[in-house]
C-alpha cells in the first residue's frame, strides 16, 4: 500500500506547471438559471454555486484546478473540475502546462489547499501573490514532481473509499430486508399536525462565535443548506448545546433548510432541533423534506422564531384513524432508501 510518509517532497511553484487565468462572471444577479455548473469562491461542494445559463464563448474547459482567491471561509482552497463551467471573479482557473490525469489533479488540489489557513478577506490571493505561491509534492528520483505516484495514490485511495462504501451499502440492505411500499404517496389520505404535536422537543441550539470555535472532530451544524449542514468541525464543550438523533431546520440564512443528524453535534443558534424519542432513522428520513416545505413561505428576512415554530403546521399521512401512519412512513423511506443504494451498487461494481 502506498504510503506518504515514503516518499520524499518538495516546493515548486504553482506557476512553473500551470498556467492561471481569473474568472469572469462579476454580475451574479446577470445570469439566469440554466445547466452551467458556476463556480465560485465557496468553501464546499467543490466550490459550486449555482447551475447558470452561460453563453459558450465565457466558458473554461473542463480538466483543470480552480483556486479561491478570497472568501468567507474558502481562500486558498483548490479544486479539480472536470467538466465546463462558468466562473466568478473571486477564483482563477490552473490549467496544466504538460498533461495531467484527474486523479494527479485532484492529488495537487489538496496540496495547495493545505495553504488555506494564510488566507482570507483581507489577505487574498491576488495575481501578484499567485506567482510566488508554492506547492509541497512528492518528488521521483530526478527530484521533479512524481505525478505517476500522485495518480496511483489517489486511485488507491478511491478504491478504498469504495470498498469501505459499497461494505456500509449492504449491511444497511441487510438491516432493511427486503421491504416495499406499494401504496403511493398521492393515494394516501394526509391531515395537518401542529409541530409541537409530533415533535415533543423542539429546543433551538446556542451562539457560538466563530472567534470561540476550537478545532475538533465534533460536527457543527449552522444555516448552511449543504453538507448536511455541518459548517465545521469543533471541540467546544463549554456553553454549547449538542443533539443527536433528531432533525435540524434552518432558522435564519438558509431558511427552512432540514436535515436529519444520527450522530452527535453542537448545534448553532441558527437552527432548531426537532425531536421524537420515538421516532426511528427511517421515520426522520421521511419527514425531512415534509419539514423542509416551510422554506417556501420563509425567507432571509422573515426567520423562524421560537413562537413560530410551535405553531407552524405540518401535512402528514395518517391511518385509517386520523393519526399519523408512522409504520406507512417508515416502509416508504427505507424502500426509497433500499432503492437508492441498490442503484448505487450497481454504479460501482
Amino acid at each position: 500500500m502506498l504510503s506518504l510518509k515514503d516518499k520524499d517532497w518538495e516546493e515548486f511553484y504553482i506557476v512553473d506547471y500551470f498556467t492561471p487565468q481569473r474568472g469572469r462572471e462579476g454580475n451574479m444577479t446577470g445570469l439566469s438559471s440554466g445547466d452551467v455548473p458556476l463556480i465560485s469562491a465557496k468553501k464546499t461542494d467543490n466550490g459550486l454555486k449555482a447551475f447558470v445559463n452561460a453563453p459558450i464563448e465565457r466558458l473554461h474547459l473542463g480538466h483543470v484546478i480552480t483556486l479561491n482567491n478570497d472568501g468567507d471561509g474558502g481562500a486558498g482552497l483548490a479544486y479539480f473540475q472536470p467538466f465546463s463551467f462558468a466562473l466568478d471573479t473571486h477564483v482563477t482557473t490552473l490549467r496544466p502546462i504538460a498533461p495531467l490525469s484527474k486523479q494527479a489533479l485532484i492529488f495537487i488540489s489538496a496540496a495547495i489547499s493545505k495553504q488555506s489557513e494564510k488566507f482570507g478577506h483581507g489577505h487574498a490571493i491576488s495575481n501578484s501573490r499567485l506567482k510566488k505561491m508554492k506547492m509541497m509534492l512528492p518528488i521521483n528520483k530526478e527530484g521533479e514532481p512524481d505525478f505517476t505516484y500522485m495518480a496511483d495514490y489517489v486511485s488507491m485511495q478511491e478504491q478504498l473509499l469504495v470498498c469501505k462504501y459499497a461494505t456500509r451499502a449492504n449491511e444497511m440492505l441487510d438491516e432493511i430486508g427486503d421491504v416495499e411500499c406499494k401504496l403511493p404517496l398521492k393515494e394516501k389520505e394526509w391531515k395537518p399536525f401542529r409541530f409541537n404535536e409530533i415533535f415533543g422537543e423542539i429546543r433551538r441550539g446556542k451562539r457560538l462565535k466563530k472567534a470561540d470555535h476550537l478545532k475538533g472532530e465534533q460536527p457543527y451544524v449552522s444555516s448552511s443548506a449543504s453538507n448536511n449542514g455541518v459548517d465545521a468541525f469543533v471541540s467546544n464543550t463549554h456553553k454549547v448545546r449538542k443533539f443527536r438523533n433528531c432533525i435540524t431546520i434552518a432558522n435564519s440564512g438558509s431558511v427552512g433548510k432540514a436535515f436529519f443528524h444520527q450522530y452527535e453535534f453542537v448545534a448553532s443558534d441558527h437552527v432548531t432541533q426537532l425531536k421524537n424519542p420515538a421516532f426511528n432513522r427511517y421515520i426522520y428520513l421521511f419527514l425531512v423534506p415534509v419539514v423542509s416545505r416551510l422554506a417556501e413561505k420563509y425567507s432571509f428576512n422573515r426567520e423562524i422564531n421560537d413562537i413560530r415554530i410551535n405553531k407552524e403546521i405540518i401535512l402528514l399521512p395518517v391511518c385509517d384513524s386520523g393519526k399519523p401512519d408512522w409504520e406507512y412512513m417508515e416502509r416508504y423511506a427505507k424502500a426509497i432508501t433500499r432503492n437508492q443504494l441498490k442503484t448505487y451498487l450497481n454504479h460501482i461494481s
